[in-house]
């Protein structure tokens, strides 16, 4: 007889657990899909010294594929030349393609022209944009060595929730 009270308790125990369980997933599933963003905290940095893009090519920095960065900063310390303009520039997009138009960079005050140039980036999902992927592209006919200290580091803090839906493939950046 105890036997068997000890084995519905258990089973008992066991039905509620999963019901909430299930209903804590369906809940969370549709406050995702409500705000249509979810918060994540990934940064990544990213040492760049001493490596080769090929003309014409570029190096991969981020993904958050299959989900669209929703808000995102990024910090790029770069070559540049004496008027802060850098030969290289940073792709956003849903798959890297040297015909995307470059993000927009600010340039940072603590820079130092004509050597190494610090650029600033916020990225926003804004009107269905779709930004998975970032990279850094040399537009040139010639390969870039990248100097000493070159490096990217980026913060995503928000990636957009599936819609199944199309959309256009533009993206919004603004400058920091």
């Amino acid at each position: 007889m105890i036997n068997k009270n000890i084995i519905s308790i258990f089973g008992c125990t066991f039905l509620i657990v999963a019901l909430i369980l299930s209903t804590n997933n369906v809940n969370i599933a549709f406050s995702q899909h409500e705000a249509q963003t979810t918060d994540i905290y990934d940064s990544q940095t990213i040492l760049l010294d001493g490596k080769v893009i090929p003309a014409k090519n570029f190096i991969h920095l981020y993904t958050s594929a299959p989900s669209n960065i929703a808000s995102a900063h990024m910090q790029a310390h770069i070559p540049c030349d004496s008027n802060g303009v850098s030969p290289l520039e940073v792709l956003g997009g849903m798959m890297i393609m040297p015909d995307l138009p470059p993000l927009n960079m600010t340039l940072d005050p603590m820079s130092t022209p004509g050597m190494i140039c610090m650029y600033h980036l916020d990225i926003t999902q804004q009107n269905g944009s779709k930004i998975t992927d970032i990279a850094l592209l040399n537009p040139t006919e010639q390969d870039i060595m990248l100097p000493n200290m070159t490096s990217a580091v980026i913060h995503v803090s928000a990636i957009g929730t599936s819609q199944g839906g199309g959309g256009g493939e533009e993206h919004t950046a603004t400058s920091h």
